[in-house]
């Protein structure tokens, strides 16, 4: 009665479909926010984009839209499977042969996708230069307080001294790298003649050096334990 009546391995199967379909829903939304005017850091190619019917200049990121979608579906078939089992009583019922639609729906969705969020990822360029651009000091604040950390300060009182230097910056109307040395001195003695040196992109993020940080040779050993996963 267990054995034909069992559809766990069903649902192991759809469960692992919507968390694959939540997955690329995040990155498809990752491409279409990126990929705006608005933001303007990576630009789809010509094969995973389409033009727009109205305006010639427009450029929809079609896949990483449709992948966004195809996540209501695999989540959806999830939700039909678990429902459907819900109030069954031990043993085959008729209802199961409600089963194989969700099934095979989600397999059939996923060898869609994928594939399709594979190319447009894997054809997609960046635009440093106009990251760039939009790079803001104020991102370097925690910088900063790290800075007096290592002077000594307490991480809460260095928040708050860090907190002030931003307004201040913002009052000003100024970038918080502009400050001069005098004006962090004024809301901290331990700052010195060396602050200037925290607004330096490069440094900031070599500084993050554990496992799963941000430095070159922390990025380039999860690339590589990435590619021994996908290889193994």
């Amino acid at each position: 009665m267990d054995a034909v009546g069992d559809r766990d391995w069903i649902c192991d199967l759809a469960y692992a479909g919507a968390m694959i379909g939540v997955h690329l829903s995040r990155l498809g939304e990752d491409l279409v926010l990126f990929s705006s005017t608005e933001f303007g850091f990576v630009r789809l190619s010509d094969g995973f984009s389409t033009g727009s019917s109205l305006m010639p200049q427009k450029r929809n990121p079609d896949v990483a839209e449709l992948a966004r979608g195809k996540s209501g579906r695999l989540v959806g078939n999830l939700t039909t499977l678990l429902t459907l089992l819900k109030g069954l009583p031990t043993g085959y019922n008729r209802d199961l042969q409600e089963d194989k639609e969700a099934l095979f729906d989600t397999v059939d969705t996923l060898l869609l996708t994928l594939p399709a969020v594979a190319g447009a990822a894997e054809t997609a360029r960046f635009r440093p230069e106009r990251m760039g651009a939009v790079m803001d000091a104020q991102l370097l604040a925690t910088d900063l307080a790290d800075y007096l950390v290592k002077k000594g300060v307490p991480f809460r009182e260095s928040h708050e001294v860090v907190g002030r230097l931003v307004r201040r910056a913002e009052e000003r109307g100024v970038s918080l790298a502009t400050l001069e040395v005098a004006a962090f001195r004024e809301e901290h003695p331990a700052f010195g003649e060396d602050v200037p040196a925290v607004f330096d992109w490069i440094r900031s993020v070599d500084s993050r050096d554990s496992e799963g940080g941000t430095s070159k040779r922390a990025v380039a050993a999860q690339i590589e334990a990435a590619r021994i996963r996908l290889e193994g």
